[in-house]
């Protein structure tokens, strides 16, 4: 057909759902991770922990095994596999997940402040609710990969190994799981948002975010001192979720640690990670404006 002849068409394909259209900038997010092949590395690190988890549930269901080890019946007792031994999986995949975030984090939001892309995207049919839910999506779906989902597999392959009905005995834990990743993702994501929002080079991204979880707590610690309480706590976010996972798997020997004895209540850690999670979202929304640069 001659050029003359053409004339403008609107497009007439599919659309993108309105709901779903912050995947998109999830899906070309995962696409330019999986190039480095440093973070293939440090993502397969993250998950190579449970498969020594997954180890030993096999032989703690299994006494034939265990014979040819031959375990005595005293240390046999040490092959339980109860809410001690999830709180411990959580908590070595939970720092496996802070890493890893501190990684991925604090290029995600830079790269387009830096370039000049966040206009291009805020003058399609794109908010900067769906920018966020996209970046966020990213940390979300990875932190989950080492975090909650494994732990999840772990309790289906404990409860499939075990005897006596001990997945209706120990069902409950299936919610602290959840939970308890879900608000240190949250956390962790926000956090990295921020902060790769405002500093540009990843180094110093990462520095300050390894800063926002000990400065904190060192001053939450002077408060203590000084004036004599223990609510200076509430600085020390890690502490925090401590309180929160032990709580959530009903541990009565304190398995991390012994805590005070005016401990912070459960409420106030759940506050307190909210509190630092919204105080993150308004320094986020505060730099993802779009601006027109005027050069003269």
């Amino acid at each position: 057909m001659a050029v003359y002849k053409r004339r403008y068409n609107s497009y007439t394909g599919s659309l993108t759902p309105q709901w779903s259209r912050f995947f998109v900038l999830t899906r070309f997010a995962f696409m330019d991770l999986f190039k480095s092949r440093f973070f293939v590395i440090l993502l397969v690190l993250c998950i190579v922990p449970c498969l020594f988890s997954a180890g030993y549930i096999f032989v703690a269901n299994n006494k034939t095994l265990q014979l040819m080890m031959q375990v005595r019946s005293e240390v046999a007792d040490f092959f339980k596999i109860e809410n001690q031994y999830f709180i411990i999986v959580m908590m070595v995949q939970t720092q496996a997940a802070f890493l890893l975030n501190c990684w991925v984090g604090p290029v995600l939001v830079s790269g387009d402040l830096t370039n000049g892309a966040l206009p291009l995207f805020l003058s399609r049919p794109f908010s900067r609710t769906d920018y966020v839910l996209g970046k966020l999506a990213v940390l979300g779906l990875l932190l989950s990969a080492v975090t909650w989902i494994p732990c999840l597999l772990l309790f289906a392959l404990q409860s499939g190994l075990a005897h006596d009905g001990w997945i209706w005995s120990q069902l409950w834990m299936v919610v602290p799981i959840v939970f308890c990743s879900a608000i240190w993702i949250l956390t962790l994501s926000l956090i990295s948002l921020a902060v790769s929002a405002w500093v540009k080079l990843r180094i110093v991204a990462t520095g300050v975010i390894f800063i926002t979880f000990f400065i904190p707590a060192g001053l939450g610690e002077m408060f203590n001192a000084i004036m004599g309480t223990y609510w200076g706590a509430l600085l020390n976010f890690s502490y925090m979720f401590r309180i929160i996972l032990e709580r959530g798997f009903r541990d009565p020997y304190r398995l991390l640690g012994r805590m005070a004895r005016n401990e912070i209540p459960v409420p106030a850690a759940w506050a307190s990670l909210i509190c630092i999670c919204l105080l993150a979202l308004v320094i986020l929304n505060a730099r993802l404006r779009a601006r027109e640069t005027v050069r003269g």
